[in-house]
Order: structure tokens, then C-alpha cells, then sequence
């Protein structure tokens, strides 16, 4: 039963962090106090996860996956209410009816401080959770249901165009220079964040002009999913604009940012420093692996890293955790962390970079090695030849 129960942690989250919108105050910190707790402390304390259970009621674990959209709806509309300029949706008036808890005296009294807690909150909610099993079902090319929920929910952070270039561009680039979600040897968090932004979402724009080329229609035309896409994130704008004008469309703004922020910092831990020879088949050697249960649970095995970009396809329950791929020291949150500060960032991953050319670098990718090593910059990297003499290429993938 536990291996059905852990993945509603991400949904319980959801729903421990709604009443906490509406109470105001310090309460509305409590999405990020209780992220901070469960990915970051719990990872470290119970560790690893390396089972592989089979399982016979998908039907659960697909509810899990399709209800995040309404839940996460229902924290959009709480937090909308939040910056209001009225009663959104009488929302307060119900929940003093039901509950007997005036949140509209509430809310007069929340301070900035407190707000910023609102949107913290709000925007690591659309990460973890929108982008995140967004990430899951668009990957579902073959199911128009799940293409929808998907792209509703990477729409809250700005990025419904997301489910176009990392299908189809990223995980045909992985580990390349022509990957805008590959960071590269020496590249700090900070700018590849605003590279992978940008020429993301020209890859994206690219690979729809191309398909609408190939069947005969204008990139103008309401066929063109970029242009949907960017409605959905629009709709969600507007929402907060009825509710309180430019200000509310504002904070939705940022929320929407910071959340579209956190995939990034995961786009630039999975790869960093990576290198693939362009049209060789994509192995599990070529992402940076996590096995940390806590992470795995609330993510749905999007830490399980290597098998999903050795089988895209593959849905979260079916990734293995192949221990012998190249492993990040900590978890998912943690390196994150730790990439916000480039320094310590360097101090940890590059020794790790270096070791992943001596034990995983095959032969055919020593010529890119050496390109990677001289173009970051940094001496470590620039006088590390003499390592490939010795890397063995002996690594097989599981």
C-alpha cells in the first residue's frame, strides 16, 4: 500500500498550504517552511531509494497526477483573492459562513512581508508541482487529455511551450552545445538561467514554425500551440487582474517567474558539464542522477534521471534508479541551493565533472571534452587533459 501512498505527498502539500493562503499572515509562509522541511531536510535524513515494486493499479497514481491541476487552480484563485481589491468570488464571505473565521479582517491586516511569503510560497507551489507533472504528462504526446492538464499547468509559470521544446528539442540535445537546457563546464546558475530562458523558448517557437511549415499552415494561424500556450498563461493573468487591477496582474507576474525560476535551477543541475556527441543516442551516463526518496516521492521520480532520458516515454513509475550513473552528492533542493552559490557550486560539482570524463566519457567524446574544458574558462577544467588519457570508457549503462 506505502508504494501507492508516498505519491500523494506533492497533492497533500498542495492541500496543507491552501488554508494557509486564506488565514493570512505568517501563515502564508507555511508553502515554503514546509517545502524547506520535507525536500530539504527530510532528503538528507532518510536517504536513499533504490526499490523497483511493480504496480498493478495505475489508475491511483494517474488520479495523483490529474487532480494536481484542480488543486493547484484552487491555490491560483486563493492567492488572486489574497491581492484582491474586493471579495473575489465571495470567497471570504464563504469562508466565514463555513468556518466562522473572518479571513477578510484577516487580510486587511496582512503586511508586505507577509505577502512575500504568499508568493514564495505560490511560486515553489507551481514549480514543484504545476512544472513538474506538467513535465509528466506532456510527455504523453499520444494522449490529448494529459496534453491538456499538462500545458494548463506549465501555463502558471509562463512556460506552456515548455511541453514543445523539451519533448522535441531537449531531449534530442541533451548534453550538446545545441541544447539551451544543458549547462555547460564553468557557466554559473544565474546566467544559464537567463540563456535557457531565451533561446528555450526561440527553440520552441522554431520547432512549431517547422511543423506547421510541414503541414501547409501559417505560424499565425490558431493551430500554432505557442500561441495557445501563451493564452492559457494570459487567462491566468486575467484572473488576477479581475480580482485587483494591474497590482494583482503584477503579483501573479512574478509568482508566475519565480515559479518558471525553479525549473531552470533543475534544468542546470541534471546536466551541468555534460557532453554528447549530436545524434549518438542519448544514455543514462548522460544526466546526473538522484536516488533521495523524499525527493522521489514529491517529484514523482523526476530524480530518477538517467532512465527517463535514456526512455522519455517511460512513465514515472516504470524509472529504475540506476545506481551506477553519475550521481549528484545531495538532493534535489539541496543542489539547488548549492547552485545559488557558484562558488561552493564549483567546489562541489566540477571535482565531480572531471571524475564523470575519467570513469563515464567514452572515447568518441574526449575532442568535446577538451572544447568544454578550454571554452568555461576555469583552470581546473583547462588543465585537466591529462585525465582523459587515462579514462577507461568502461562505463555500461544499466
Amino acid at each position: 500500500m506505502w508504494k501507492y501512498l508516498k505519491y500523494t505527498g506533492m497533492n497533500v502539500l498542495l492541500l496543507l498550504s491552501l488554508p494557509s493562503i486564506l488565514l493570512g499572515g505568517w501563515w502564508m509562509w507555511a508553502g515554503v517552511v514546509l517545502t524547506l522541511l520535507v525536500a530539504l531536510v527530510l532528503d538528507q535524513v532518510i536517504g536513499d531509494d533504490l526499490t523497483e515494486p511493480e504496480y498493478q493499479n495505475k489508475a491511483f497514481l494517474n488520479v495523483m497526477l490529474f487532480s494536481t491541476l484542480p488543486v493547484l487552480a484552487m491555490g491560483m484563485v486563493g492567492l488572486a483573492w489574497v491581492v484582491a481589491d474586493h471579495d473575489f468570488l465571495a470567497i471570504g464571505a464563504l469562508v466565514q459562513q463555513l468556518t466562522g473565521i473572518d479571513v477578510l479582517a484577516r487580510r486587511e491586516a496582512n503586511e508586505l512581508i507577509h505577502l512575500v511569503g504568499a508568493v514564495l510560497s505560490g511560486g515553489m507551489m507551481i514549480a514543484f508541482a504545476g512544472t513538474n507533472v506538467g513535465h509528466e504528462l506532456t510527455h504523453r504526446t499520444w494522449d490529448p487529455k494529459a496534453m491538456i492538464f499538462g500545458r494548463w499547468m506549465l501555463s502558471m509559470s509562463s512556460d506552456a511551450s515548455f511541453a514543445i521544446e523539451h519533448v522535441y528539442g531537449h531531449h534530442n540535445n541533451v548534453s550538446t552545445r545545441k541544447d539551451p537546457a544543458t549547462s555547460r563546464r564553468g557557466e554559473n546558475v544565474w546566467s544559464f538561467v537567463l540563456r535557457s530562458t531565451v533561446h528555450s523558448y526561440i527553440s520552441a517557437w522554431n520547432i512549431e514554425k517547422a511543423r506547421l511549415e510541414r503541414q501547409g499552415y501559417s505560424v499565425w494561424s490558431w493551430r500554432n500551440r505557442m500561441h495557445r500556450g501563451n493564452l492559457m498563461t494570459l487567462t491566468w493573468a486575467a484572473m488576477f487582474y479581475v480580482a485587483g487591477g494591474w497590482m494583482a496582474a503584477g503579483v501573479f507576474a512574478i509568482t508566475s517567474l519565480w515559479g518558471k525560476s525553479w525549473l531552470e535551477y533543475v534544468n542546470y543541475i541534471e546536466h551541468y558539464g555534460m557532453v554528447r556527441v549530436p545524434g549518438k543516442p542519448v544514455q543514462p551516463r548522460h544526466s546526473w542522477n538522484s536516488n533521495k526518496a523524499i525527493s522521489g516521492m514529491v517529484l514523482y521520480n523526476l530524480t530518477r534521471h538517467s532512465h527517463h532520458h535514456a526512455m522519455g516515454e517511460k512513465p514515472f513509475w516504470d524509472l529504475r534508479p540506476y545506481p551506477n550513473c553519475p550521481m549528484m552528492p545531495y538532493g534535489y533542493l539541496t543542489m539547488i541551493f548549492v547552485a545559488w552559490l557558484p562558488p561552493l557550486w564549483r567546489k562541489i560539482m566540477d571535482p565531480k565533472v572531471l571524475e564523470w570524463d575519467r570513469v563515464y566519457a567514452h572515447p568518441e567524446e574526449y575532442e568535446l571534452i577538451e572544447e568544454a574544458n578550454r571554452l568555461s574558462g576555469h583552470k581546473h577544467f583547462m588543465g585537466s587533459k591529462a585525465h582523459l588519457e587515462k579514462a577507461s570508457g568502461t562505463f555500461a549503462p544499466a
